[in-house]
């Protein structure tokens, strides 16, 4: 082989190799760039600690390499009409059948998680919300993993199953019995020496059972009431 080919055989491999190199470089800047993006993964919480007291929350976990500062929560609303029901992602576009949620000092590095209580404006309840955004201070949305309306109407609502509430001359009695989401709650409210103080006490019980929360309610109103209000018990148990 002449030195001419050879020369030209040594370049063409070279010539491949810096066409490979160049290519895998342009990849590693482009994939660096990306991962330098920031990302938010956000995620739906529902519960009750009692009646009166929920823990609905939102919780976003910064997942990218940038920080990301959290301006707050959009909610997009169930249209009421269903005529507006027909448009409602046009209404959302525009504005309408939303509501904002503001928060405040929400900053997150790489790894961080925050958490935000939900907080609705009166006259709309969780399972009005069709769907909802955490929006960062650059105004983009990120998607917040949001269960359906059915799956909502259980988990996130409560009621009231059963409710009494009986006395005599010295001493009162009142039993409420709640759902409370997916668990049962049963809260009784006793005075039991009411010549001394005339201060109620309490004790309530958690059930994830709907059969044994209503065996308790069963003996708290047809048993222990009976024998608390004649002086037999001096407390509900």
């Amino acid at each position: 082989m002449e030195q001419t080919e050879v020369l030209a055989l040594w370049g063409a491999v070279t010539g491949t190799i810096g066409t490979f190199a160049g290519l895998l470089g342009l990849w590693l800047r482009f994939r660096q760039h990306g991962l330098d993006k920031s990302k938010l993964k956000c995620e739906s919480s529902f519960g009750f600690d009692s009646p009166n007291s929920s823990k609905h929350q939102v919780t976003v976990r910064s997942v990218g390499r940038r920080p990301v500062s959290i301006d707050g929560i959009q909610y997009c609303i169930e249209p009421k009409n269903w005529k507006q029901k027909l448009f409602k992602q046009w209404h959302y576009r525009n504005g309408r059948w939303v509501c904002f949620q503001k928060v405040d000092n929400i900053k997150l590095a790489e790894g961080e998680k925050g958490e935000i209580k939900i907080s609705l404006p009166q006259g709309i309840s969780i399972p009005d919300v069709l769907k909802a955004y955490v929006v960062d201070q650059t105004g983009k949305y990120w998607a917040i993993q949001w269960p359906s309306t059915r799956n909502l109407e259980q988990i996130a609502t409560t009621e009231v199953v059963k409710e009494l509430t009986d006395e005599t001359n010295s001493r009162i009695l009142k039993v409420t019995g709640y759902r409370l989401g997916e668990r049962y709650y049963l809260e009784t409210s006793f005075n039991t020496k009411p010549s001394r103080s005339g201060l109620p006490c309490g004790r309530s019980f958690w059930f994830l059972d709907i059969q044994k929360f209503q065996d308790k309610l069963d003996d708290i109103v047809n048993n222990q009431s009976g024998d608390f209000l004649s002086g037999k018990i001096e407390e509900i148990t």
